[in-house]
């Protein structure tokens, strides 16, 4: 038998989420499936999974210990050897990176290894704790670039995700699109989420599995064919800015999936999160590949 116990580190949370952050190799059927036959136990009674733990509570895990280990593994790569993280600033409870395109935020079915969070995982190994590990706070798709926010410790974390919560985190973006925009714009709709597909559809009404979304867009640059523009999320939803951009004639430059087309010049579409403003800090990243498109291809 395994045996753990909460610690301010855990408590508060939901038991059946602790234990797929701690277990996080097993699946979420088998989690449950441990609950209701008794595999795991809290304070040495059955315990739904609904549960919020507390100070002290003891869990019991009834598994194999080799079997628990390998559920539990943390696969942590060394940074200076397989990837040079690009800080743009760290203090005691914040990681500030600029991703570059083409790189995941999070591990998927086909890449756990060579994804931003694992190779943070390595850099900040020395601050995991339980089932704490330093987390981001939001997910850039793997082509978009920019500035990716991570946690140092379980009170940061809580305290960045009520601040997304309660958008008070302001999310600014830099985009090559299609065609010759002049005037900003507001884009407000709905966005129905195609997990099959990975991909988001746009909707002026409202419908039953439509969330709301909203995008300001303002053009920097524009020239003949292309224009270059700033993005405000109001909102934030997967592929908000994609979708929408491309729901409204102008998508961004090479991608295809939302009406893009290709072009010689670049391997995946150009969105760069590249300003991000936390209660009066403000964290940039430099947006090298937008600015030698515009220079190239944009003309005043």
């Amino acid at each position: 038998m395994i045996e753990i116990i909460i610690t301010e580190n855990e408590m508060g949370q939901r038991l059946d989420r602790y234990l797929l952050k701690l277990m996080h190799q097993d699946s979420r059927n088998h989690i449950y499936k441990y609950l209701r036959k008794k595999i795991i136990k809290v304070n040495g009674r059955k315990a739904d999974e609904s549960y919020f733990l507390a100070l002290g509570d003891q869990i019991q895990i009834y598994l194999p210990e080799d079997f628990f280990s390998e559920m539990t593994r943390i696969v942590r790569l060394d940074p200076v050897k397989d990837y040079t993280l690009d800080i743009v600033f760290e203090d005691q409870d914040l990681l500030v990176l600029n991703k570059p395109g083409g790189l995941l935020t999070h591990p998927d079915q086909k890449e756990y290894k060579k994804t931003l969070s694992s190779y943070v995982s390595g850099y900040l190994k020395e601050y995991a704790q339980g089932t704490f590990r330093p987390a981001p706070i939001q997910r850039l798709d793997k082509n978009t670039s920019g500035i990716v926010i991570f946690a140092k410790n379980y009170e940061t974390l809580k305290t960045m995700n009520r601040l997304m919560r309660e958008r008070k985190i302001k999310k600014m973006y830099l985009g090559v699109v299609q065609g010759s925009l002049s005037q900003p714009m507001e884009i407000k709709g709905y966005l129905e989420k195609d997990p099959e597909k990975n991909r988001s559809a746009f909707r002026e009404r409202e419908t039953p599995e439509g969330k709301w979304v909203h995008s300001s867009v303002r053009p920097l640059k524009t020239g003949k064919d292309y224009t270059l523009v700033e993005i405000e999320l109001h909102t934030g939803r997967s592929h908000q800015i994609r979708a929408s951009l491309g729901a409204v004639g102008h998508p961004l430059v090479g991608d295809g999936k939302y009406g893009g087309r290709p072009h010689p010049a670049v391997s995946h579409y150009l969105l760069h999160a590249y300003r991000s403003e936390v209660e009066g800090r403000v964290f940039e990243a430099p947006s090298e590949a937008i600015n030698s498109f515009c220079e190239r291809e944009i003309r005043e």
